[in-house]
């Protein structure tokens, strides 16, 4: 089994690739929709993340309010990290037991955004980072998310170097125009994986 991580710039469409994956039948985990169940009453993290950020966080529901995490984390560097230290273990738990699930997949892929950050190339045989134009990013943000340019420009900035990401993947994927042109480019990439699946080499 080939172990594919994905990650990229925000707004660069990791979303949308994942969906495009999907449809061509491969799995894929989403370690923002986990992360998201460590907010949830009944999960091992919702102790954790109260004890370290306080009990005003529970919403209506007896859930965290997300928003008001986000709006913690997203302006203080030591809480983030902090958060991530709750949450990232409980993430990779789910990722590798994915990976158990479809061991008997020729190839399987994980949208990480953080996989870079989190330090978790090794748990991969190979990244694919997709990225866009900053531009592009801020105009995705500011027409699909209702962030103004302000909000979207500062989220822009607090990722990771693109270009760092860029460096360090094995492949790239360039998103800056339409939905059919990104559906092409996995195509081509699809290709190249089934082909390397094929010759029993996991370089692509």
């Amino acid at each position: 089994m080939i172990k594919i991580g994905v990650a990229g710039t925000i707004a660069a469409g990791k979303t949308s690739v994942s969906i495009l994956l999907k449809r061509r039948g491969f799995a894929v985990f989403n370690s923002d929709q986990y992360a998201r169940m460590a907010t949830h009453k009944n999960n091992p993290c919702f102790a954790k993340i109260i004890e370290a950020f306080g009990d005003e966080l529970i919403d209506k529901d007896g859930d965290i309010d997300r928003a008001k995490l986000a709006a913690i984390v997203f302006h203080d560097e030591e809480a983030r990290l902090k958060l991530n230290s709750i949450t990232h273990p409980y993430v990779k738990e789910g990722l590798l037991k994915f990976f158990e699930r479809n061991s008997e997949q020729p190839a399987v892929f994980a949208e990480v955004p953080l996989l870079f950050e989190a330090g978790w190339q090794d748990l991969f045989d190979h990244t694919l980072v997709i990225t866009c134009k900053k531009e592009t990013a801020i105009r995705r943000m500011m027409e699909d998310r209702d962030y103004t340019e302000e909000e979207a420009l500062a989220r822009y900035q607090s990722q990771i170097d693109p270009e760092k990401q860029i460096a360090l993947a094995d492949r790239v994927i360039h998103n800056d125009g339409t939905l059919e042109d990104l559906d092409h480019e996995i195509n081509l990439y699809i290709r190249d994986l089934r082909k390397e699946i094929r010759n029993g080499n996991q370089g692509i």
